[in-house]
C-alpha cells in the first residue's frame, strides 16, 4: 500500500477489531484495522490523521527521558508517590525493607562494581513486583466488590506501553511500574481495567461506569500521559 507519508507506518490487521484504531507506540504508528477492512479505506483513515499523527510523534520526540537510576547509597526511588532514600549496608541481609524513609538492602563485599550494580536493581525490581502483586490484589478487590466483578487472576507484566489489560475472560494484567505512581492514579489503572469486565470496550457506557468511581478520571488519565515516562527504575 503506496501512503506517500514521511513517516513509517505499521498496519495491523486482526480479526478481533470491529474498528479501527491509530496508536504511538514509543515513537512508532501503529494502525490496527479489521482483517477485511479494504486498503482504500485505511489509506483514507490514515490521510484524515496525519495532523494528529504528526503532532503525537513530534511529542514524542521531544519527551526528555528521565535520568537513569543509579544504584547506589543516596539515589531516591519512589513507591506509591513517596520517595524513599536507597540505603546500601555492607554484608547486611540480602533482601530489601522498607524502614522509615529508607529503602535499605544489604550487600557482599565481595561483589564487583558491576555485579553489584545487577543486584541491587534486581532485588529493587523484585521487591517492586512483590509490593504490586499485592496492592493491586487488594485494590482490585476492593473496587470489584464496588463494581460487582471478580477478575479471574491477576498477573503482573512487563508492559512497554500500557498500564493494563483485561481480557475477554476476566483475566487482568497489569504493569508493575505502575505502583511507583501515587495512590490515586493507581486507583484509577484498577478501576479502568476492572471496567471492561462489563464493558470491553471504551464506549460511552465504559466511560461512565469509570466515572461513577473515578470522577476526576480525565485528569488521571492525562497525568499518566505526561508522566508515566518518569515511571521507571
Amino acid at each position: 500500500m503506496n501512503l506517500n507519508t514521511d513517516f513509517p507506518i505499521e498496519i495491523i490487521r486482526t480479526k478481533r477489531r470491529k474498528t479501527a484504531s491509530i496508536k504511538i507506540v514509543e515513537g512508532q504508528v501503529h494502525v490496527v484495522v479489521p482483517k477485511r477492512l479494504s486498503d482504500a479505506r485505511v489509506k483514507d483513515l490514515i490521510l484524515k490523521r496525519t495532523s494528529w499523527i504528526k503532532q503525537k510523534l513530534r511529542i514524542h520526540s521531544e519527551t526528555v527521558l528521565p535520568k537513569p537510576k543509579e544504584y547506589v547509597s543516596g539515589e531516591n526511588f519512589t513507591y506509591l508517590g513517596r520517595n524513599y532514600r536507597l540505603k546500601l549496608i555492607p554484608n547486611g541481609e540480602e533482601e530489601v525493607k522498607l524502614k522509615g524513609g529508607n529503602l535499605e538492602l544489604g550487600v557482599s563485599k565481595t561483589l564487583s562494581e558491576a555485579d553489584k550494580d545487577s543486584f541491587v536493581k534486581s532485588s529493587i525490581v523484585q521487591w517492586y513486583k512483590i509490593h504490586a502483586l499485592e496492592r493491586l490484589t487488594e485494590k482490585s478487590k476492593r473496587y470489584g466488590r464496588i463494581l460487582g466483578v471478580n477478575p479471574k487472576s491477576i498477573t503482573l507484566k512487563d508492559y512497554k506501553s500500557r498500564w493494563g489489560s483485561c481480557s475477554d475472560s476476566g483475566k487482568i494484567s497489569y504493569n508493575w511500574r505502575i505502583i511507583i505512581a501515587p495512590h490515586r492514579f493507581v486507583d484509577y489503572v484498577v478501576v479502568h481495567e476492572l471496567c471492561h469486565m462489563l464493558e470491553h470496550n471504551h464506549s460511552p457506557e465504559y466511560w461512565r461506569n469509570v466515572k461513577n468511581i473515578i470522577p476526576e478520571y480525565k485528569k488521571h488519565r492525562q497525568w499518566l500521559k505526561e508522566n508515566g515516562v518518569g515511571l521507571f527504575v
